[in-house]
């Protein structure tokens, strides 16, 4: 199984070789039970054609492509027209069997190609709105650190590289082989979802400052029972266009929004603090403690219980 690594210029390089020293691991540490090896290769654009510049197997006979991988780049993403270069290659593997996968910006390649529209997908967070704006046809889901579409794969995080090695080591060999692999490496399966490290970066850059107030209101009163009554009467709004620009302005409405920001609270607080979550859910603004649990569950993914586990200092 050869596995093609895309070195676009921004592409992030210690994904790049981690990923590709992983492989060679994964080689190396199923070869008593005679699976074949796994080959990478390196592919970059040079004059129009994308062209093998790294090859584990340089001897071997060349065969197709089996996986391809677009890195992630700390830079701002590829452009449009940068990642087209590669549009015509990937289409061509993917029609001849290939799975296609793409480590958070890496996306932007593989969105070029078309070949997500209709498909839900998943990146990192801070990409939602490009996505969403500029590729309509595609369903994004940011609450997953993984979408597997089984011919195409996408990852959330920004180093989720070590994530993606142990899918494709899933992929070439048995999932029994993955996770005896993984626990060898001391590092948790691809089981977690983007959703654990869930964190609210609100939009105050949308234009609306009658709006940016009531945002920042809600900012020092989300503990307080708000009603659009209240809301309303602050800024001298009506409820009905309110409830529009409030919209328009933050993505969300004036409930999700107060949820976001009773969660982030929630969030620091069993990070921080011994406190129950009874206690806690009646400081962020919630009576009833285990209506708060459910909600927090829903958008985070794991109980209050599961999270101060995994995440408190």
């Amino acid at each position: 199984m050869e596995i093609g690594i895309v070195v676009y210029p921004a592409a992030h390089l210690p994904s790049v070789w981690g990923l590709t020293d992983l492989l060679k691991y994964a080689s190396n540490f199923v070869v008593a039970r005679q699976f074949p090896d796994l080959r990478i290769s390196h592919w970059k654009e040079q004059d129009g054609q994308i062209i093998k510049v790294f090859d584990t197997h340089p001897d071997a006979n060349d065969n197709a492509v089996n996986l391809v991988v677009i890195p992630p780049s700390f830079e701002p993403p590829i452009s449009r027209q940068d990642a087209r270069a590669y549009s015509a290659w990937l289409n061509r593997l993917y029609d001849n069997g290939a799975i296609l996968c793409a480590i958070c910006s890496g996306i932007f390649t593989l969105l070029e190609t078309g070949l997500l529209d209709g498909r839900t997908v998943t990146a990192h967070w801070m990409h939602s709105e490009a996505i969403q704006q500029n590729y309509p046809t595609v369903t994004l889901d940011n609450r997953k650190l993984i979408v597997d579409d089984n011919e195409i794969i996408t990852l959330a995080g920004l180093l989720s590289w070590m994530d993606l090695g142990l899918k494709i080591v899933e992929k070439a060999y048995d999932g029994a082989t993955m996770r005896e692999f993984a626990k060898y490496l001391l590092v948790d399966p691809p089981s977690r979802e983007q959703s654990y490290y869930h964190a609210f970066s609100p939009k105050f850059d949308h234009g609306d400052v009658t709006i940016v107030k009531v945002q920042h209101w809600l900012q020092g009163n989300y503990q307080q029972k708000i009603t659009l009554e209240v809301l309303a009467q602050h800024i001298a709004l009506e409820k009905r266009t309110l409830l529009r620009r409030f919209k328009k302005a933050t993505g969300m409405t004036v409930i999700e929004y107060c949820q976001n920001l009773r969660i982030q609270k929630a969030q620091e607080l069993l990070e921080t603090t011994s406190l129950s979550f009874e206690a806690i859910s009646w400081q962020v603004g919630y009576q009833d403690s285990s209506s708060f649990n459910k909600i927090f569950t829903k958008v985070i993914g794991l109980t209050s219980t599961e999270y101060r586990k995994r995440f408190k200092s």
